[in-house]
Order: C-alpha cells, then sequence, then structure tokens
C-alpha cells in the first residue's frame, strides 16, 4: 500500500497528510469548476459518510471501514452525528 513500510508511523502519517492536502486542492478545483460555493474537504466527506451509513451499515462494517482498531472508538465516532429524530425535524423545516 503506498510503497511504503506501513511500520514506519511517521512515514506513514506524513503521507497521509501530504495524500489528504492533494486531495482537498482538488476537490476545491473541482467545486470552482462547477460553481459550488461550498467548502469541500476530505474531513467534510468522513462526515457525510458517517452521518448518512449510520442507520444502513452495521457497526461491525463501520469499525472496518473506519479502520478503528476498537468498535468502542467507532460507536463514539458515530454518536457524533445527528440522530434520525433530529435529521426528520430539521426535514420537516427546512424541506429539504
Amino acid at each position: 500500500m503506498w510503497g511504503i513500510d506501513l511500520s514506519d508511523e511517521i512515514r506513514v502519517r506524513t503521507r497521509v497528510k501530504t495524500v489528504t492536502r492533494n486531495f482537498n486542492k482538488h476537490l476545491h478545483n473541482i467545486a470552482s469548476l462547477i460553481g459550488l460555493k461550498k467548502n469541500l474537504s476530505m474531513h467534510m466527506s468522513r462526515h457525510t459518510f458517517g452521518n448518512i451509513s449510520g442507520d444502513k451499515i452495521p457497526i461491525q462494517m463501520l469499525q472496518k471501514l473506519y479502520r478503528h482498531s476498537s468498535i468502542t472508538t467507532t460507536m463514539r465516532y458515530q454518536a457524533n452525528f445527528i440522530s434520525k429524530e433530529a435529521d426528520e425535524a430539521l426535514d420537516k423545516v427546512i424541506d429539504f
């Protein structure tokens, strides 16, 4: 994966930061090309996925997808997203 030694934590973190920065730059360019005024980022994409996936994907699969070492971490991460009840209440007001 990525042509680097995955046991070298410093190199892996550096590579992830570089790839994420480049990905965010490409997202910004795409948004500009299509006239989208929203700020897009990899971080935002992860949160959107987490919000949408909460009721649809079993927690064990989410743990694998997020690459969390502990299911507790995944459960805490998923708990940060708006609940289905709050989403439905917001939809009634905003009417997406």
